[in-house]
């Protein structure tokens, strides 16, 4: 955890922040402090009598100290020479630069509308049902498709003469990548995910479209792991039953579920 203020830090072995102040190129130990905001006042009251910038300017000429860089959230920068917090996104494994705004929470909220349109949850301001579709966890539908946690995009697989063959880099839709792996499953004489006449439909064993749920024998079945246990939720004729089933005990934990506007918290 990063602190807002200058001369401040978490400890996290004792789970409280302290406060410290560099004079003379010696660190001196102000303290340790239960919040945030004592640790930066206990700092301010030895930086203003040295006429440094302070956390919480209260008397005429006092300046305002800006920790440089630091931000408590994610992607989210300090630009000391423009005065403005910078927020920060990557896309296709480059950093993209999302705008640079005047207060910090309007940086971090950037962030998460950039995490929104990579179909990712938000870091910083998760809003009430927001993102909770299986689609942001769950695996392809599809044979020799797989979702990449890191930017929610889909990569494409397949085993030739035993050894896993990646196809392409990867795919901005899950159809997209499912339609690589069928051009080269079909020169292989493998069945297909879209067969056309004379090819065999590809079908993945034990698998479902939707979060918690996977395939046993001819039936559905449902679970859900809490607290590093995976807990049975039981056993249905239909894959759509199973998965509102999971909904039900997903959604008071803040799980992502299946059918978002028919849970209701």
């Amino acid at each position: 955890m990063v602190s807002r203020y200058t001369g401040v830090s978490w400890l996290k072995a004792r789970r409280v922040w302290t406060s410290s102040i560099n004079i003379n190129k010696k660190m001196i130990y102000l303290g340790s402090y239960s919040s945030e905001k004592g640790a930066a006042q206990a700092y301010d009251e030895r930086a203003g009598p040295l006429g440094r910038g302070v956390n919480f300017p209260f008397e005429k000429g006092q300046k305002r100290t800006i920790k440089g860089g630091a931000s408590k959230y994610e992607g989210v920068h300090w630009k000391v020479d423009e005065e403005l917090w910078e927020a920060v996104g990557i896309k296709h494994s480059e950093r993209v630069l999302l705008g640079c705004f005047e207060s910090e929470e309007e940086a971090a909220r950037a962030v998460d509308g950039h995490f929104v349109d990579l179909n990712l949850p938000r870091k910083h301001f998760p809003v009430e049902g927001d993102l909770r579709l299986a689609s942001v966890e769950r695996t392809s539908q599809f044979v020799g498709v797989n979702r990449m946690p890191k930017n929610g995009r889909w990569s494409a697989i397949i085993i030739i003469d035993g050894k896993l063959t990646t196809l392409g880099n990867v795919f901005d839709s899950e159809q997209e990548a499912a339609r690589a792996y069928d051009e080269r499953a079909a020169a292989l004489g493998k069945a297909v995910n879209f067969p056309t006449e004379g090819q065999k439909q590809a079908v993945k064993k034990g698998s479902s479209k939707f979060r918690g749920v996977y395939k046993h024998g001819m039936k559905w079945k449902a679970a859900i792991s809490i607290d590093g246990k995976v807990k049975g939720l039981g056993t249905f004729d239909s894959e759509e039953a199973a998965a509102r089933k999971f909904d039900e005990a997903g959604a008071p934990l803040g799980r992502a579920v299946n059918f978002p506007l028919s849970v209701v918290l």
